[in-house]
């Protein structure tokens, strides 16, 4: 019993001193961790729409200060509509004109990168339910090539279920 104790004092003493000799070297300075803060980018959302059922809309601000957005208006039928035009950014706001300043919408800069649909009065707006009409930014990672492996089956293939008569059993 007592070898068993010493061999285990011994493995304890060994372990202890092989940690304590361990010496720490300081960690490398990391990069801090970016987060886009510009404007330019996709967003989608929805827009109020007093005469229709739903008005979605998929914008590009691109950094050459352009918007084209693709609205999409669901009445009896839906309609797309393509729209350009221009945007400034002022402080938090972004003031977005289309069709030869036919249209505007005034957006502000949320958390995120995402975008709240501001009123004419300057006020966000919000539905009969209390839900604000925001734009979320969409951020698109490269798409990176994948390796085919041909000893693996095509997941494609569709394999359809064999039939059997159970009336014959």
């Amino acid at each position: 019993m007592s070898g068993k104790k010493l061999l285990i004092s011994l493995c304890a003493v060994a372990l202890f001193v092989a940690c304590s000799e361990e010496k720490s070297e300081p960690l490398p300075d990391l990069q801090p961790v970016e987060i886009p803060k510009d404007v330019p980018g996709l967003y989608s959302g929805r827009l109020p729409c007093d005469d229709c059922t739903s008005r979605m809309v998929r914008m590009t601000l691109s950094e050459d200060s352009s918007v084209v957005a693709t609205q999409l208006t669901l009445r009896d039928t839906m309609v797309t509509d393509t729209l350009r035009g221009t945007y400034v950014v002022t402080d938090s706001s972004i003031k977005i004109s289309l069709s030869d300043n036919q249209l505007h919408w005034n957006f502000k800069r949320i958390k995120f990168g995402n975008l709240r649909y501001m009123t004419s009065a300057g006020v966000p707006y919000e539905d009969k339910d209390g839900l604000h009409a925001d734009f979320i930014r969409i951020y698109k990672a490269p798409l990176k090539p994948v390796a085919r492996n041909s000893a693996e089956p095509d997941s494609s293939a569709e394999q359809k279920p064999v039939a059997t008569d159970s009336s014959k059993e």
